[in-house]
C-alpha cells in the first residue's frame, strides 16, 4: 500500500478576520457592524478546497467573513485551511440562509461566485459548513454537519473526525493513544463525536492516529498530539488529496468547537 504523508499544520484563521461575530451591512452607509443577536443559529465556516482560491463569504447577500468599520465594506477572505470564526461561532438569522461563497474583485477581474445554495438553519443549533471539491474540476459543493455539542457525560471530553479529502476513494479511522474510536470515515462525511477520557492538568498530550480503513499504518505524524479538557469537543479535519504534493498533500488538522 502506498504511504501518504501527513503534513500537521494548525487550523489559523487570516489576519483580517475577527472571531465570534456577525457582521452585517448598516442600511445608511454601508458599513459594517458587529452585533450580537441574543438568538439564532450558530455557524462555523471552513474552506477545505486545496486548489481553491482566498475567499469571502456571504449570508443574505451581506458580507460576514470578517469585520472592517470603515466603508466600503469589504468583508475578510480566507484562504484554504482556515476558518470562520476561529473561536466559537458566528450566530446569525435562523431560516432559510442564502450562502454564497465569491472569489472577491481583484484589479479589472470581478467578483466570482463559486458556490451559492440555502442552508436551513434553526435556532440555537450549530453547524460547520465547508466549501469542499475541486476548483480545477469545477466541482465545489458546501458540506453542511450540524455539530452536536451537548455532552451526555460532562466528566469527559469529545471527538470526530471530518473527511475532506476530495479524492479519498477509501474511509479513515481515528484512534486516540492507540485505541481506534471511530472507522470507517469516507468523503464528505462526519463521524459522531466520542467520548475520550480528559487529561489531568499539567499531563502530556497524547497522540492522535489516522489509518486508511482496514489497514494498521498510522499515516499520522508521531507528533500530531491532543490535550483533551473535560467538556471540550473537538474535531479532527482531514484534508488535501491523496497523492497531493505541497500545500495539496494530505494533511490533519484539529479543532476546539465548544
Amino acid at each position: 500500500m502506498k504511504k501518504f504523508q501527513f503534513i500537521t499544520k494548525s487550523v489559523l484563521l487570516a489576519g483580517t478576520l475577527c472571531a465570534g461575530l456577525f457582521a452585517c451591512i448598516g442600511e445608511s452607509n454601508d458599513q459594517l457592524t458587529i452585533v450580537t443577536p441574543a438568538s439564532g443559529a450558530r455557524v462555523k465556516f471552513h474552506h477545505m478546497v486545496s486548489d481553491g482560491p482566498g475567499v469571502s463569504i456571504l449570508v443574505n447577500d451581506r458580507p460576514f467573513s470578517g469585520v472592517l468599520t470603515v466603508a466600503p465594506a469589504t468583508p475578510g477572505v480566507i484562504t484554504y485551511g482556515n476558518i470562520y470564526p476561529s473561536n466559537d461561532y458566528a450566530t446569525i438569522d435562523a431560516g432559510s440562509a442564502k450562502v454564497e461563497i465569491v472569489v472577491p474583485a481583484s484589479g479589472s477581474t470581478p467578483q466570482t461566485s463559486i458556490i451559492s445554495g440555502t442552508v436551513p438553519l434553526e435556532t440555537n443549533k450549530y453547524y460547520s459548513v465547508f466549501a469542499v471539491g475541486s476548483a480545477a474540476t469545477a466541482s465545489l459543493e458546501p458540506l453542511v454537519i450540524e455539530d452536536k455539542l451537548t455532552p451526555s457525560d460532562t466528566s469527559k471530553a469529545y471527538i470526530r473526525i471530518v473527511n475532506t479529502v476530495v479524492n479519498a476513494t477509501t474511509g479513515y479511522d481515528l484512534g486516540f493513544n492507540g485505541n481506534y474510536l471511530i472507522s470507517n470515515v469516507t468523503y464528505k462525511k462526519a463521524s459522531d463525536f466520542v467520548a475520550i477520557t480528559p487529561l489531568a492538568t499539567g499531563a502530556s498530550a497524547l497522540p492522535l492516529q489516522v489509518r486508511v480503513n482496514g489497514t494498521t499504518t498510522n499515516l499520522a505524524p508521531t507528533n500530531f498530539t491532543l490535550s483533551p479538557i473535560k467538556g471540550r469537543f473537538y474535531t479532527v479535519l482531514l484534508r488535501g488529496r491523496v497523492g497531493g504534493t505541497g500545500t495539496q498533500a494530505l494533511s490533519m488538522a484539529s479543532i476546539i468547537n465548544r
